[in-house]
């Protein structure tokens, strides 16, 4: 079977995957539910951002499109040329007239308007009430939306699930993404193109401010260092071999990863691990205390 080579080849296949999937009318979850990947997968597909899908995985994909193999999705041929003649059509409404409002007098002149007098202030009297202020005007401290404050050209980025095995940087066998997200606004050229969050499970790194739900931002690009909060992956360890965020420190032991909560540090793994790459962004949903 062959595979695409290049970004070229990738975007193609993602058209040809996105074409056949709108011809029999289906959504890119209902897709990824008859091929038995994830929705980030197919996303990540379509968009192009894949240039080495694994093998069986894409055949499930194609077989999930009344393919034989995935070969019939990759060549020169692979492009659709022309939309499925059973695409319904619909011409535009025509618009509807709006009712005519009767006419309504024009207001005076600004200059014709006696202005108020001012009456000065007099001092309260037992019994009567104080008064009435009016209320004041509420100027909203938000300049606009998130999508003003991306860059031009921001994409979206993979997140995966916590504990998830495999490493994000192997092109031939990497990890299902769970989602795609945007990064932090700001932060885009911190994480780099190939960054990718990690949604965290657990309270064990809340002595550094990461939470339970929290999404971490890591940039493989990037060089990390001892005192760090880093995500590595590990095969050694009481719970779940996968994905961690831990810190990264060297004992008298060798190096390790440690947990730190508010009770203090405490090492997870020394040696059994590989360092991915540094955190370098947070995404938190809690609202503040």
């Amino acid at each position: 079977m062959t595979t695409p080579r290049s970004a070229q080849d990738a975007a193609a296949v993602g058209q040809r995957i996105a074409y056949l999937r709108r011809a029999n009318g289906w959504s890119q979850r209902r897709l990824a539910e008859a091929a038995g990947v994830s929705h980030g997968y197919i996303a990540l597909l379509e968009l192009g951002r894949l240039p080495s899908p694994g093998k069986f995985r894409l055949d499930a994909v194609a077989r999930a499109l009344n393919l034989k193999t995935a070969d019939a999705l990759i060549g020169e041929d692979s492009a659709p040329t022309s939309v499925p003649t059973s695409a319904p059509t619909s011409a535009p409404l025509p618009a509807r007239p709006r009712p005519l409002r009767p006419a309504q007098p024009a207001p005076p002149p600004r200059s014709a308007v006696p202005p108020k007098p001012v009456s000065p202030t007099k001092p309260m009297s037992p019994g009567s009430e104080p008064p009435r202020v009016p209320p004041l005007t509420l100027v909203p401290n938000v300049a606009g939306s998130l999508d003003q404050l991306r860059p031009n050209g921001a994409q979206p980025l993979p997140v995966f699930r916590w504990g998830a095995c495999g490493d994000p940087r192997d092109q031939e066998s990497p990890p299902d993404p769970d989602r795609l997200e945007y990064p932090p606004p700001g932060r885009e050229t911190l994480i780099g193109p190939n960054g990718f969050g990690v949604v965290v499970k657990g309270d064990s790194m809340a002595g550094r401010g990461i939470y339970d739900g929290d999404v971490v931002w890591v940039n493989p690009d990037r060089a990390y260092a001892v005192g760090k909060v880093v995500l590595a992956l590990v095969s050694d360890v009481s719970f779940e071999a996968g994905m961690v965020v831990k810190t990264y420190a060297r004992t008298e032991v060798g190096d390790c990863l440690l947990s730190e909560t508010a009770a203090g540090r405490s090492p997870v793994v020394c040696r059994e691990f590989k360092i991915i790459g540094p955190v370098v962004g947070i995404t938190s949903w809690r609202l503040p205390s």
